[in-house]
């Protein structure tokens, strides 16, 4: 095949949206000789959705010195303008702004094109990501006002877009997501480039979900999936959009499921996605009660620039540090201004903190801007929150049958929007205020209900919460697999490579685990001291976790040099449950399992061997004495290289 036909089946590909088809094909065009400049751009978008960020830098910078060679500045600022975008959507700041410097250069005097249509849409993205939507607006308009006139279908419909997106932002929703339902014609139609419809398809999304229309973004979701690559050239976005619809209605293992494949799709291409998607995954280990893994998401999605909030100041008030949450849920609500749907998600948490921190003030002054909001806003779930925190409101007014029927209202309003965690926690506020009414039985009812929504989520903190005001805490029998690990010989390990070296280690060690086990549905009980003391449910997840730890530092090993040896001590049993600790024999023969282990080693328990037999491989059994227990058990390793 000749290098013509070897573009002309690149160009089908492309057309038919086999990005990894058309991506190999243009390159294999481009060793036989250079591409044209035009060829170069096509190249860059199909590299994109094949998302291989590189090369589709590579190829729009390669496109841009052509251009500027050949002395065609408007396709020369394009490209530029075209790579600032591809570096902005990767976090590279400093390269973004400095390709989007000499686009505005080059365009500086320049008769009207489409690439100035361009620089508006950046600039009005810009301004908008600063708060300043009045002039946002005024930039998507100019770009649609451009588009018109030059003739660019695909950014007459990304102006009008944006416009309805900023709209939905400063709370008129119905009128902006009237305005991309008008630019999304065009990409159902098939009438638009990949990019624009990816764009435009996002911003629908985004908007609905920033209304908190989870069901309609659902369904703009599921219309994206039946058109597959048609619709939007980067599924991992929505992937992580999906993320979040599922987890507010309720299915968080699909959810955290979701984010973490959405995440792995965007790392390195899309920093805000991938922001969301940590977001995503510290607020459903934060509802779990998984604390370390919480703030390790938050973390990082702070660090790629998008702000993990309310979650990460509810983390805090869960942790007992008040005064840092205050701190940060009122930096958030400032940071806001009048994004009307971000309010809607802020203030319920800075109400809930005042209340905590005892600043009655600030619990007035949140919950009457709440109430202006939601009556602005106008979907049900701004109407729920403002329910929820007039009731928090009212009960702290002293007016305690007022409070009742708001959280009534809010309850019943997070039900209607498939909410079932919210309607959860409003059931346990609205427990108070019946037992405040001297309303024992119905408070009985709403903390059952709430219960049961609790344990079947796996919120594990709200479970415990509503039992043992239920007077269900009581100490009680449990059978789980209880398992122990261990750092081997730490203390000379300490020595070795010194206190600065060691916490990294450490640091990256506890991740690791708690990482782990919670991708095989353990919860870790404590720590202790060098390692961990973890229950599952099930012998075969303990096993599987087991394997996951010792390959992930097998893995760290051979990639950098050096990981720390663990010792893994599996056993199954009963034991006495007391809120989040367990005791008894079989807890004990499960810590002498883990001490009896060698370095690297995965040592069960006859018990667990029996159990997982067919599932994993068992060698090497044993009858062993263990300390404390009087008759010998028998033991088995687990191979798992």
């Amino acid at each position: 095949m000749d290098r013509d036909d070897i573009l002309g089946s690149a160009r089908r590909a492309a057309a038919d949206h086999a990005w990894e088809e058309a991506f190999a094909a243009y390159r294999a065009a481009d060793a036989l000789d250079e591409l044209s400049p035009e060829d170069l751009e096509a190249l860059s978008i199909v590299a994109f959705c094949a998302s291989r960020m590189p090369e589709a830098v590579d190829a729009r910078q390669r496109a841009y010195v052509h251009y500027e060679r050949a002395g065609r500045t408007p396709e020369a600022a394009s490209a530029a303008l075209n790579v600032a975008l591809l570096h902005f959507g990767s976090g590279n700041t400093s390269a973004a702004s400095g390709w989007l410097g000499r686009a505005q250069r080059l365009l500086d005097g320049v008769p009207e094109t489409a690439a100035h249509a361009l620089l508006a849409w950046i600039e009005g993205q810009t301004m908008a990501r600063l708060k300043a939507f009045e002039q946002a607006q005024d930039k998507a308009r100019e770009m649609e006002a451009i588009a018109g006139r030059v003739g660019d279908p695909d950014l007459l419909a990304m102006g009008i877009s944006m416009q309805g997106y900023l709209r939905t932002l400063t709370g008129d929703v119905a009128a902006g997501l009237a305005l991309i339902d008008e630019a999304l014609t065009a990409v159902l139609a098939g009438q638009m480039g990949p990019l624009a419809s990816a764009e435009i398809f996002c911003e629908m999304v985004v908007s609905c979900i920033e209304a908190a229309d989870f069901q309609r973004a659902a369904e703009w979701l599921d219309t994206a999936e039946r058109a597959g690559r048609q619709l939007t050239c980067f599924p991992g976005c929505c992937r992580v959009h999906r993320a979040t619809v599922l987890r507010h209605h309720g299915e968080w293992q699909a959810a955290q499921e979701h984010a973490k494949q959405g995440r792995s799709e965007v790392a390195g291409l899309e920093v805000i996605h991938e922001g969301m998607a940590l977001t995503e995954l510290g607020e459903l280990h934060r509802c779990k009660g998984e604390i370390a893994l919480a703030e390790q998401e938050f973390g990082e999605a702070y660090e790629k620039g998008w702000p993990p909030q309310p979650g990460m100041a509810l983390l805090r008030l869960r942790n007992g540090d008040v005064d840092a949450a205050k701190q940060v849920i009122g930096r958030a609500v400032d940071w806001a201004a009048d994004e009307l749907p971000a309010l809607v998600r802020l203030l319920p948490a800075q109400v809930e903190i005042a209340i905590a921190a005892g600043d009655s003030a600030l619990v007035e002054t949140a919950a009457a801007r709440l109430a202006d909001v939601a009556s602005r806003v106008r979907s049900s779930t701004a109407a729920a929150a403002s329910a929820f925190v007039t009731g928090l409101l009212e009960r702290q007014r002293g007016n305690l049958t007022a409070a009742a029927r708001q959280l009534e209202l809010s309850v019943r309003a997070w039900q209607q929007v498939r909410s079932p965690y919210d309607a959860a926690r409003a059931r346990m506020r609205l427990a108070d205020v019946l037992a405040d009414l001297g309303d024992a039985e119905s408070a009985r009812l709403e903390l059952a209900a709430a219960r049961a929504t609790f344990e079947r989520l796996g919120a594990t903190p709200e479970a415990r919460e509503a039992a043992r005001r239920l007077g269900d805490d009581a100490p009680r029998h449990a059978t789980r697999t209880f398992m122990f690990t261990d750092i081997v010989d730490s203390t000379a390990l300490l020595s070795a490579i010194g206190d600065e070296a060691w916490d990294g280690v450490r640091r990256w060690h506890d991740r690791m685990v708690n990482t782990a086990v919670a991708e095989h549905r353990g919860s870790v009980v404590k720590g202790t001291g060098d390692g961990y003391f973890v229950t599952f449910e099930e012998p075969t997840l303990a096993a599987d976790c087991a394997i996951a730890i010792q390959r992930a530092l097998d893995d760290h090993r051979r990639r950098d040099g050096f990981s720390p040896s663990v010792r893994i001590g599996l056993h199954v049993g009963s034991a006495v449950a007391a809120g989040d600790d367990y005791s008894g024999r079989d807890v004990v023969i499960a810590a002498r399992v883990a001490a009896l282990a060698q370095a690297d080693e995965i040592l069960v328990s006859a018990a667990v061997a029996d159990q997982v037999q067919g599932h994993v491989a068992a060698e090497s059994r044993r009858s062993a004495d263990l300390k404390g227990i009087r008759e010998p058990v028998d033991v088995a390793a687990i191979v798992w290289r």
